[in-house]
């Protein structure tokens, strides 16, 4: 026993020994690269042409199934929004089942079934497989469209339009696509609420008949099943699916532009520029340039030690992050872009700097180490991904429809190993067109159209062309003169007259108002007391139950919610105690700085800048304010939210806003205003 413990002791010496002498200033050098067996699924095809690739995993009790139409893009024209709405209909119950029945069977076996336009996925325990699989085929094959479901179909996809009328996010969601490919392609189209309304239940079921067919399909089973039950399974229940060649749209060839240009869309409201720089992309999967073309985009833009994001984030600060993407198209060309959100104030130096990390990846050799950090990256997502067994079956797929190589995921490794920093200099040239970029801005012209005009990218100014929101040209947004003699107390006292005047607003002794939002996690309540003394009380609850509470009076203030409760002071307690003002505008009528006018949205507005942090707009015709601008800073960064104003009602000889719409987390909430109380319904036992 000594013996072994002493060799033990001397074979851990030697051991420690050996490791103080590591070298820790040099990278250790890399190990052979791994083998990854990728094998190959079961395959079958039916009849019909329906092919189906079955992966065996016995580890656990379950199985997936997901199918895949493998559609050509399809060109919507006047009815584009018939593919969604068709889609959001599928699943809704069938001509065989209804959707309450079909929704609780399904619940009951614990399984998961969606279908839709582009195919399906189920999810189920192995011991409901033929349960669920007869399922799944009679949601696909049999979907029951009714008038009822599509006209609530229609209703949603408008309204969710609607809300993103002037969202600088969803407006750029719109237009990148529509600019680069034109509003007749495939992916430039998009739905308004014109083309939704054109759709009739006939289009609906036109359409589902028309490309719901198996001819080009793919069904991929993994799970514990083998080929010949999943064949008896697919046989029985997919096997009367009629074979039919779905339609292929004509679709136009698109270019990138003569020279680099910016396209611009004001809106008025946003309070933070959506920064996009485009170039067609003819790369595919199957060229030879794919794998460093890979690697070139991670080190500019494709992760977050990337070129893009270190100099637009961590140098400047101008956004939380930045990235970019080079597509491989396969129904059409792809594109290269980049992406951020900036500050309206920094959106011409964001564009220099987007420029200058190009410059940078076309004209200079990426480091030994970027280039090794990226190789790392793709071989290491390849590998973890290559352990699930249904990956597999995707990427036999993928071979497939791509045009690949049998090899091709098998050489995948070796191929990313090859990529030289000469490679990634030469695709970024090829794909990555500086000289040919369409820089897409969706935001504030008032605030970063004169700094764009003067910008300079390698020395030149960059033309200007400008779209309205859905991608149409339009005229530069106009610059708003503010009439002679204008002024802040004017302006006030307009607003003053506006809502009902002087003596109106000074018999107001208190206001009650209860206002709610409806939105997916249940409806937000929002209760605010306020009175002619300064005292306020606002309670926000949601579902029912009280997130957050704020109370000023008498000079003191206190917060409550789910984090507890605590007083406030300093700029907190500034802020309380000014947001329990009644009527601003009437108590402090000098105050603040008429800085201009702007657009909002549809109407002219005087901008009042009411403090260092705050902006207040009223509407120049009307004379009603119908926004209000706050910046706050957090992490070295300046955040902007807008509350804005709308649908003013008059109670008791003062009139009031019905409608308020505040931005929260990038979502605008709509809070419609069910009462207002004018001198009741408020205690002393409110602000306690």
């Amino acid at each position: 026993m000594k013996k072994y413990i002493n060799i033990t002791m001397a074979l851990l010496f030697i051991g420690t020994a050996a490791i103080a002498q590591i070298d820790r200033s040099k990278i250790p050098a890399s190990g052979p690269t791994p083998e990854i067996n990728l094998g190959d699924p079961d395959t079958f095809e039916l009849d019909n042409g329906l092919q189906v690739l079955v992966v065996t995993d016995r580890k656990l009790p379950t199985i997936t199934m997901s199918l895949d139409l493998n559609n050509a893009p399809i060109i919507e024209g006047d009815k584009a929004g018939v593919l969604s709405l068709t889609g959001s209909i599928m699943g809704k119950g069938t001509t065989k089942t209804p959707k309450e029945k079909f929704n609780e069977e399904v619940d009951y076996l614990g399984a998961r079934i969606s279908v839709g336009t582009g195919g399906g996925f189920v999810s189920t325990l192995s011991k409901y497989t033929d349960e669920v699989t007869a399922m799944f085929a009679e949601a696909a094959l049999y979907p029951n469209f009714t008038q009822e479901e599509l006209d609530t179909e229609k209703s949603q996809l408008i309204e969710g339009i609607k809300s993103g009328e002037n969202s600088a996010a969803a407006i750029a969601g719109t237009v990148r696509n529509a600019l680069v490919y034109g509003k007749d392609h495939a992916a430039g189209e998009f739905p308004t609420e014109e083309t939704i309304n054109n759709v009739s239940l006939a289009d609906v079921k036109d359409f589902y008949n028309k490309y719901f067919v198996p001819n080009n399909a793919y069904l991929l089973i993994s799970g514990d099943i083998d080929k010949k039950e999943a064949k008896r399974l697919v046989e029985k229940y997919f096997g009367d699916w009629k074979a039919k060649e779905a339609p292929e749209s004509v679709l136009p060839e698109v270019a990138d532009v003569d020279q680099t240009v910016i396209n611009f869309v004001d809106v008025p409201n946003a309070v933070q520029t959506e920064l996009a720089v485009i170039n067609i992309s003819e790369l595919k999967m199957s060229d030879e340039d794919y794998h460093a073309a890979l690697v070139a985009n991670y080190i500019f833009g494709g992760g977050f030690g990337s070129y893009l994001n270190m100099n637009l984030r961590e140098k400047n600060g101008y956004t939380y992050g930045a990235g970019s993407s080079l597509g491989a198209g396969r129904n059409y060309k792809s594109t290269f872009r980049a992406a951020t959100k900036v500050r309206n104030e920094v959106t011409d130096s964001a564009v220099v700097e987007t420029f200058k990390e190009l410059d940078r990846i076309r004209n200079t050799y990426v480091s030994d180490e970027d280039l090794s950090n990226a190789k790392a990256k793709f071989l290491g997502n390849f590998i973890m991904q290559s352990e699930d067994k249904s990956v597999v079956a995707n990427r036999a797929i993928t071979i497939r429809t791509n045009d690949l190589d049998e090899d091709f995921y098998k050489d995948f490794i070796a191929n990313i190993n090859a990529v030289t920093k000469e490679d990634v200099k030469r695709v970024a040239n090829k794909y990555m067109k500086a000289e040919n970029m369409r820089v897409v801005l969706v935001g504030k012209a008032s605030e970063v159209l004169e700094n764009l005009e003067k910008m300079k990218v390698n020395g030149k100014t960059l033309p200007i062309e400008f779209y309205d929101k859905e991608a149409n040209p339009t005229d530069r947004p106009s610059t708003i003169a503010v009439p002679a003699g204008t002024t802040v107390n004017t302006v006030f006292a307009d607003y003053v007259k506006a809502i009902g005047g002087r003596e109106a607003l000074a018999n107001v002794k208190s206001m009650a108002m209860i206002a709610s939002s409806s939105t997916p996690m249940g409806e937000i309540m929002m209760n605010m007391k306020k009175t002619s003394d300064k005292k306020m009380n606002q309670t926000v609850s949601v579902g029912g139950n009280v997130m957050s509470k704020s109370i000023y009076a008498d000079g003191k203030g206190k917060v409550s919610g789910m984090q507890g409760n605590a007083n406030v002071e300093g700029e907190q307690l500034a802020a309380l105690a000014e947001e329990a003002v009644l009527f601003p505008e009437y108590e402090y009528p000098d105050r603040g700085e008429l800085i201009g006018a702007e657009r909002m949205d549809d109407k002219e507005v005087y901008v009042i800048k009411w403090s260092d942090d705050k902006k207040r707009f009223y509407d120049m015709a009307t004379g009603l304010l119908v926004g209000v601008e706050t910046t706050t800073k957090a992490q070295g960064q300046e955040f902007k939210s807008m509350i804005k104003y709308d649908n003013y009602k008059e109670v008791k000889g003062v009139k009031f806003p019905m409608t308020i719409i505040q931005n929260m987390a990038g979502r605008d909430f709509r809070f419609d205003v069910n009462t207002i109380k004018i001198n009741e319904g408020v205690n002393d036992a409110d602000f306690e």
